[in-house]
C-alpha cells in the first residue's frame, strides 16, 4: 500500500539513488556527462545537495510501499524561493567542481534558463505551488504512481492549503503527454542550450 510522508535525513541516500536511476536517460542531465557510470554518480550527487536543502525546508515528500521508497518529489509553497546555488554550495556541492570541473556550473546555467519562465509565472500568480522534482523508481514506472503523486497527494494538499495552481517544468516529450493527461497545460515551450546541444523545455501549470 502506497503511503506518503514528509522526507527526513534518513531517507536521503535512498531518494538520491532512486533519482539517479530514474533520470539516467533524461535530457536534463545526459548532455553533460557521456559516460553512464559517471553520469549516474553526477545525477546522484546533484540530488544529494538538492534534497539536503529540500529536506531542511520540509519540502520533500516520499511515497513508500512495503518499507521501500518508490517515489519522491519536492513541492515548493508560494513565495518560497527555490534552493539557489548558494544553498547547494553550503550543502557540499562545491566539491563537485573538483570532481567534474566546470560541468556543474554549466548545468546550473542551463537549469536557471529552464526554470526562468516558471519563476515568472509563479511570481505573477498568487497561490502557485511548484513541483521541483518528481521521480518514480524505474521498476515502478508506468503503473500509475506519478498520477497518484499528483492526484492523491499534490492536488489535495494544495487545495487544503488554499493554493490555486501547481506548476512545473519538464524536458521530455513523453512527460508532456503524462502531464497533459493529468490536467496540466503548457504555458511556455522553448529550446535551451545544454552543453554542446539544446534541449526542449516545457513549462506547465494546472488550476487546482
Amino acid at each position: 500500500m502506497l503511503t506518503y510522508r514528509v522526507a527526513d535525513d534518513r531517507d536521503l541516500k535512498e531518494i538520491c539513488e532512486l533519482c539517479a536511476d530514474a533520470f539516467m536517460e533524461y535530457d536534463f542531465y545526459r548532455p553533460f556527462v557521456a559516460d553512464p557510470k559517471k553520469r549516474w554518480k553526477f545525477i546522484y550527487e546533484l540530488h544529494v545537495h538538492c534534497f539536503k536543502a529540500e529536506i531542511k525546508r520540509k519540502q520533500a515528500v516520499v511515497g513508500v510501499d512495503d518499507g521501500v521508497i518508490i517515489t519522491a518529489f519536492s513541492l515548493h509553497a508560494p513565495g518560497r524561493k527555490q534552493a539557489g546555488f548558494g544553498e547547494y554550495v553550503t550543502s557540499g556541492a562545491l566539491g563537485m567542481l573538483l570532481r567534474y570541473g566546470f560541468t556543474p556550473l554549466a548545468w546550473f546555467s542551463m537549469y536557471d534558463k529552464c526554470v526562468a519562465p516558471a519563476d515568472r509565472f509563479n511570481k505573477s500568480n498568487p497561490g502557485v505551488y511548484y513541483v521541483e522534482i518528481l521521480a518514480v523508481r524505474p521498476d515502478s514506472q508506468r503503473h500509475g504512481i506519478g498520477t497518484r503523486d499528483i492526484q492523491e497527494y499534490m492536488v489535495p494538499y494544495v487545495r487544503s492549503k488554499g493554493g490555486k495552481f501547481l506548476s512545473l517544468i519538464t524536458n521530455s516529450v513523453g512527460n508532456t503527454i503524462f502531464y497533459e493527461s493529468n490536467g496540466f497545460a503548457c504555458f511556455d515551450h522553448r529550446n535551451v542550450p545544454a552543453a554542446k546541444t539544446e534541449i526542449g523545455n516545457w513549462c506547465f501549470s494546472m488550476n487546482v
